[in-house]
């Protein structure tokens, strides 16, 4: 059963024109009963009470217990090609990522942060369908944009996902900080991060770590280690 993103209040809850369409084309009816979320981590089964081409509403039945991941991760990721920023979210989401923040490190795709206005509803719609999907009842929020320094300044502890480190798992790394309650996640670009970068993520005690052997693309590296903290 899918689950909607509808406006609550009290044991009453409307859905949006376009969460409504949703569920005419399902064949939803009066009467029947689905599920629903507030994407601040709170979902319930509800009952259809209307439903019209321009908005749903009824009232709420239970509520679904969901279990919180077990830590709040900051992906701090750097600017790539729009196809693979998309496909980020939607699989970082899944996986249960907190937020997002975008980083403008050294060899990152700088375009695709332009008209930030725009990119950032895009990214919700995405973040919100992701939610829908995968049955997750918080939508993650959305960072303004960060310089490479600016984001090391502002998420500890963190860890820093590198191809050339060789010795430190990203497991043993989230062992040593097991006990919080936030963890920043640094991925790369296209092309990964300089040498530079990473000796200054070191100065800010960012420890870098491997996802194993193999190079993976920054959109797939960004799913394994966000699922990796999250266990």
């Amino acid at each position: 059963m899918p689950q909607y993103l509808a406006e609550i209040s009290g044991d009453k809850f409307t859905l949006s024109k376009e969460e409504a369409r949703h569920l005419k084309v399902a064949r939803v009816k009066a009467g029947e009963k689905i599920k629903i979320f507030d994407g601040l981590g709170a979902k319930y089964f509800a009952e259809v009470q209307s439903l019209c081409d321009k908005s749903a509403a009824g009232r709420i039945a239970a509520q679904i217990p969901h279990a919180a991941p077990k830590r709040e991760v900051i992906l701090c990721f750097s600017a790539i090609s729009r196809p693979a920023t998309e496909d980020l979210l939607d699989k970082c989401t899944q996986a249960g990522v907190f937020a997002f923040q975008p980083v403008i490190s050294e060899r990152a795709d700088k375009d695709l942060l332009k008209k930030w206005d725009t990119k950032k509803e895009r990214w919700r719609q995405i973040l919100t369908a992701a939610c829908k999907q995968c049955e997750q009842p918080k939508i993650p929020l959305i960072l303004q944009p960060l310089s490479f320094e600016e984001a090391l300044t502002g998420v500890i502890p963190a860890i820093i996902c590198y191809e050339n480190e060789k010795a430190v798992t990203i497991f043993e790394a989230v062992k040593k900080v097991e006990r919080a309650s936030s963890l920043g996640l640094f991925i790369g670009p296209e092309g990964g991060y300089t040498p530079q970068e990473i000796k200054k993520a070191m100065d800010f005690k960012v420890t870098p770590v491997t996802l194993g052997g193999n190079i993976l693309r920054a959109e797939t590296a960004a799913a394994v280690a966000s699922w990796a903290v999250l266990q």
